[in-house]
């Protein structure tokens, strides 16, 4: 297939490279100037990509992308699908940018979503456009240099949900062409922006290690050190406010660990903080500040949305509003303003049924 990857950064780099190397036509869009713009040029000059993947014994490959471009018009013409990698804060101008220029039947992916949909779908001007929102990426990957990326590991199973529901079938299948890991589909798009993990683990565990972070000066590990039992307590109370929120519109119940032990182990049977406990040792070490997307991303898309979300609805959401405060203190940020809502996505003032409507059709 034809496959255009949105963002140069670590995932974008990491997932390019590996569709091409399995044989897809791989475009590489770069939609801003904010990050790895050495990485960009040296990427653009030879449209090549080295791969160390630490995931099947530390193979190295080179991948060969079809085009590295800044231009979204040649990058987009004719794609069967658009994977969106950039950070989330940055989706609505990305998606009234890049909308007139997606082709009748494309499928756009959004790594996370966190409802991102919902403003692809207000620029769609194309017919039988599909989007999707996946909750994790198929691999953890790194860029290393300027054109090498490290895939630490590959996600045993990975979910995403489609925007209309109706597409489901035909649109997975299309997906596990690309990663064979995506065989999983969630019930609508607010399943899969409450679960992603970076909305649990990134906010609480950076939040609750602001002065390790600073005092430790890059030496942090926050997957190794920053969960301890009284960590987990905190944890299970947002998770339990997720959840809430997911139950009033009919999606079932998961809590974290049991989400992150489907992703990352095939024996189901395993203890879930055990599993949670040995792919700590396998992530690299983070973050270094508290400028971190962490905090400024996973804060206002995921935090703020879920309380939005909670104060539409009279769902009582205490840890979570909780955690927005301390973390717009501790960075001097006012994150109730910048975060993700549903007035801004177009989904506020609605009955239950209306916003599920939104979430499927």
């Amino acid at each position: 297939m034809t496959v255009t990857v949105v963002g140069t950064g670590n995932s974008g780099c990491a997932h390019a490279a590996v569709l091409a190397h399995k044989g897809h036509a791989v475009r590489l869009l770069k939609s801003s100037r904010a990050l790895h713009e050495d990485s960009f040029k040296c990427i653009e000059q030879d449209r090549k990509i080295d791969v160390v993947d630490a995931s099947d014994g530390g193979r190295t490959f080179t991948a060969e992308l079809e085009m590295v471009t800044r231009e979204a018009e040649p990058a987009l013409a004719g794609a069967d699908v658009v994977i969106v990698t950039i950070q989330t804060t940055y989706h609505e101008p990305l998606a009234a940018a890049i909308a007139p220029f997606l082709s009748a039947g494309t499928l756009v992916i959004l790594l996370p979503g966190y409802l991102g949909s919902m403003y692809f779908k207000r620029h769609l001007r194309q017919p039988d456009v599909v989007l999707a929102e996946g909750e994790t990426d198929p691999y953890n990957s790194r860029l290393l240099d300027d054109r090498t990326v490290r895939l630490s590991y590959l996600n045993t199973r990975s979910a995403l949900s489609f925007l209309p529901v109706a597409a489901t079938s035909r649109c997975l299948a299309t997906a596990t062409r690309l990663f064979d890991t995506w065989k999983y589909s969630r019930g609508n798009v607010l399943e899969s922006a409450l679960h992603n993990p970076n909305l649990i683990v990134h906010t609480v565990g950076t939040i609750l290690s602001a002065s390790r972070i600073e005092h430790s000066r890059g030496e942090f590990w926050l997957y190794a050190e920053g969960f301890t039992p009284a960590v987990w307590k905190l944890i299970s109370r947002l998770d339990d406010e997720k959840n809430s929120i997911l139950e009033f519109f009919g999606c079932p119940r998961l809590n974290y660990l049991d989400a992150a032990k489907w992703r990352n182990e095939e024996d189901l049977t395993r203890d879930s903080l055990e599993v949670f406990q040995g792919f700590a040792k396998s992530t690299t070490k983070g973050p270094r500040d508290l400028g971190t997307r962490y905090i400024h991303e996973d804060v206002p898309m995921g935090l703020v949305l879920m309380s939005s979300i909670g104060r539409e609805f009279g769902i009582v959401t205490p840890v979570t509003d909780s955690l927005v405060n301390v973390a717009g203190a501790l960075t001097g940020v006012d994150f109730w303003k910048s975060g993700r809502t549903l007035d801004k996505l177009g989904l506020a003032g609605l009955s239950r049924e209306a916003f599920i409507a939104k979430l499927t059709e």
